[in-house]
């Protein structure tokens, strides 16, 4: 199972959107894949 798996299955209910951020920044999620899960990502998608 993938990351983005995992975080498909766990956000919002037991991940929160500092988690996601968390990820994304670790590199274990890309930016797209961040802004496809959190319903509010445009911070997300444009900090690159």
């Amino acid at each position: 199972m993938t990351v983005f798996e995992l975080a498909q299955k766990y956000y919002p209910r037991l991940w929160n959107k500092a988690r996601i951020q968390a990820l994304a920044d670790a590199g274990r999620l890309t930016r797209e894949e961040a802004a496809e899960l959190c319903a509010d990502s445009t911070s997300i998608a444009k900090e690159d």
